[in-house]
């Protein structure tokens, strides 16, 4: 068994990804890490982990996680990995860090989109950046994974079959999305009869789409609108293309060949991929077939989140890619 920790396992991304690997086939959770809360019960902060007994949270100690781990997941907030990947590189554990601090290899560019300073250039340059389906698998070299951000993901499979050189996007996410720090734009009694758009056409994730997509060749001009919804989990784009549908089945169809993405014509159902880790891209015509809406929905904390995560270390230990992965959505 491959022993992994998690540090920000009370987070909702460090949650899930607890979730997945508990059962995982190949990997052992050996250290669950979270601060504010060490010494308790995982458990008691998160009674879904009741099966889990006496599994204590510890204090996020490089020397121990590299004691007892191969691999750390660091599921931390925004800005807060670089000190503590940092150390651990240094250590010799591989790390695949969840929030967005090494996703943006130009570190001006990360500084201008975030709000704050980056790592050093030296930990970026060692960053890989990695969405199985369009850039590779990881190289088994690697110390240090870049997973994307939710949307991101969404965007660069929309994105990655798109003929033109400009896309106007419309975009949809759940409160989960925000993580589980309390604010106004998640509070329950604000959000669940609202919809409203937020960072319309200057998202931070546009900076790392651009960078996979300039990487594959492609230079797009994105328009993007973000929308907060009255919803937990999902994001769903939508954007409209003037080609017929059969070119973007042709640009969209070597997708096929990833296990984790389904491709269809018409409209997609967002709660079609909600608990999973899969990839849903509809395709729609309109009457005369000299447009067509191009669909992209995904679970934000699974395949936007922890779920691609642990995707990627299947993939980092030459496992079976779909390993303990979700792949069968909820219903209702």
């Amino acid at each position: 068994m491959n022993r992994v920790g998690i540090v920000g396992v009370t987070g909702f991304m460090g949650a899930e990804l607890a979730r997945l690997i508990i059962p995982h086939p190949h990997f052992e959770l050996t250290m669950a890490c979270a601060g504010s809360s060490a010494g308790q019960k995982l458990a008691d902060l998160r009674p879904g982990f009741g099966a889990l007994g006496d599994l204590l949270v510890a204090e996020s100690d490089p020397a121990k996680l590299a004691e007892n781990c191969d691999l750390v997941f660091l599921a931390l907030p925004h800005g807060k990995s670089a000190e503590i990947a940092a150390a651990l590189l240094q250590l010799g554990v591989k790390v695949i860090d969840l929030g967005s601090d090494f996703r943006v290899k130009d570190r001006t560019v990360s500084e201008a989109l975030y709000k704050r300073p980056a790592p050093s250039q030296e930990l970026l340059d060692q960053a890989e950046y990695c969405l199985p389906e369009i850039t590779g698998a990881p190289s088994k070299d690697t110390k240090l994974i870049a997973a994307p951000g939710c949307f991101a993901t969404a965007l660069t499979f929309l994105l990655s079959g798109w003929p033109d050189e400009q896309a106007t996007v419309f975009g949809v996410t759940g409160s989960s999305g925000s993580g589980i720090e309390p604010s106004a734009g998640v509070h329950h009694s604000l959000r669940t009869t609202n919809f409203t758009a937020y960072k319309p056409l200057q998202h931070q994730h546009i900076g790392e789409v651009s960078q996979t997509l300039s990487n594959l060749g492609k230079d797009i001009e994105i328009d993007f609108v973000p929308h907060s919804a009255p919803m937990v989990r999902g994001i769903h784009l939508t954007a409209v293309c003037n080609r017929p549908v059969e070119e973007l089945e042709t640009n969209y169809a070597p997708l096929k060949r990833h296990p984790l993405v389904t491709i269809q014509r018409g409209v997609i159902p967002m709660g079609a991929v909600i608990g999973t880790c899969r990839v849903l891209i509809g395709l729609a015509p309109n009457p005369d077939n000299t447009k067509t809406t191009v669909c992209v929905a995904i679970d934000n904390l699974l395949k936007g989140g922890s779920g691609q995560a642990l995707q990627i270390a299947n993939l980092l230990y030459d496992l079976p890619e779909t390993a303990g992965l979700p792949l069968i959505g909820q219903w209702p």
